[in-house]
């Protein structure tokens, strides 16, 4: 599908704002896994919270990468929006349907993560 420049932008920045929030938001739920360690030692636990630290450290690596392919994306988008300042707002590009489905698997994965992490949470704390 065609979409403009400045739709694609907006998409963009939409995007960062997500990912963004993911890289500060996985910090503060791998701190929190550090007080379940500090207050149990069932080997079930354990287990539960290595893979919980694997996810976000899988999560954070992503959310890296992504973020840069957004910021390419964008930038991208400004550099033909000064060359092409009069159609930035005429549907002439086709969007990045990989780029947007990315963002919605990584965001679906996210929250999911977090459902699961905040019911594990509740039982062992």
């Amino acid at each position: 599908m065609k979409e403009s420049i400045t739709h694609l932008h907006i998409l963009c920045e939409d995007w960062k704002r997500e990912l963004n929030f993911f890289a500060f938001e996985i910090p503060m739920l791998r701190k929190r896994l550090e007080e379940v360690v500090r207050r149990n030692t069932n080997k079930d636990i354990l287990s539960q919270v290595e893979h919980f630290e694997n996810k976000f450290k899988l999560m954070a690596g992503n959310t890296d990468e992504l973020l840069h392919d957004v910021n390419l994306k964008n930038d991208a988008l400004n550099a033909q929006a000064l060359a092409k300042a009069n159609y930035i707002n005429v549907k002439m590009i086709e969007s990045d349907q990989n780029l947007e489905d990315l963002m919605a698997i990584t965001s679906k994965d996210f929250y999911d993560t977090k459902k699961s992490y905040y019911k594990f949470l509740s039982k062992v704390m």
